[in-house]
């Protein structure tokens, strides 16, 4: 597997707080048979941020300790960008950064809403080259409500990224449930672990992955394990799995509610 959102980079975001910490994710990685991941250090435009070159200096540095403590896992530069009208000019300016230096753009929505400019944000995004990865999109309230919110957004031209935990209901099972729907209708494109820390958001994601095994083909789990997140890291054009509109035939509330045995 290979791991596009990450909170890996030392005393730059809520991740890890150390470069200890980091190195202990590191080992955790690799104990997963996880060696390539991209970090992704939260940007909210606004707020004190650091920018992408004090993240490029972190990275370096981790870079050196991994070396030194013989960890052979590569790391790539990138960033979580809270969405916002102004994403377009933090990329152009370089405020932020890609995923890998490359077209390959994670964004994340508030957990509660979905910005109503974001259909024009990815319209945008795609005119200067760019493509859009919403993160976690399974963990958004909206789209727990109704999953064809990211069908429509899919078909806009963005892709979509799992948080692998939410499969373990880590998050809650509203969440885990949603992540089962969007699998199945073939809405996600990459998985990552979100991992923040070694212990209370970390990269063990053996039985995640083992979660996942059982939910998708082999097909799929090729493709949103390692061969599409290579092709970030590579940054190439692919072509993802055609969507399937989520079918309401008797709610999606209920639908939750069979699913967590509740009447």
């Amino acid at each position: 597997m290979i791991d596009i959102h990450s909170h890996i980079l030392p005393n730059v975001d809520d991740g890890a707080k150390d470069i200890e910490e980091s190195l202990a994710m590191a080992r955790i990685y690799l104990d997963n048979n996880i060696n390539k991941v991209i970090a992704t250090p939260h940007y909210i435009d606004g707020f004190e941020n650091c920018s992408k070159d004090k993240n490029i200096i972190a990275l370096e540095k981790l870079k050196e300790a991994l070396y030194k403590e013989g960890l052979n896992l590569d790391v790539y530069i990138g960033n979580e960008i809270y969405t916002s009208m102004d994403i377009v000019t933090l990329l152009d300016e370089e405020r932020v950064a890609t995923l890998n230096n490359s077209r390959y753009v994670l964004i994340e929505f508030p957990m509660f809403d979905i910005p109503i400019f974001i259909e024009n944000i990815i319209y945008e995004l795609l005119l200067k080259g760019y493509v859009p990865i919403i993160a976690h999109p399974e963990r958004n309230k909206n789209i727990i409500e109704n999953p064809n919110i990211l069908y429509n957004l899919i078909n806009k031209g963005a892709m979509a990224q799992l948080n692998l935990p939410s499969l373990e209901g880590k998050y809650g099972e509203k969440i885990k449930t949603t992540a089962e729907v969007l699998l199945e209708h073939n809405m996600i494109h990459f998985v990552g672990t979100d991992a923040h820390s070694q212990d209370r958001r970390t990269p063990n994601v053996k039985n995640s992955l083992h979660l996942l095994k059982n939910l998708v083909d082999c097909k799929t789990y090729d493709e949103i394990t390692f061969l599409n997140p290579s092709k970030i890291i590579e940054d190439k054009v692919f072509e993802p799995s055609i969507p399937k509109k989520y079918k309401e035939t008797s709610g999606f509330f209920n639908f939750l509610k069979a699913k967590m045995n509740i009447f």
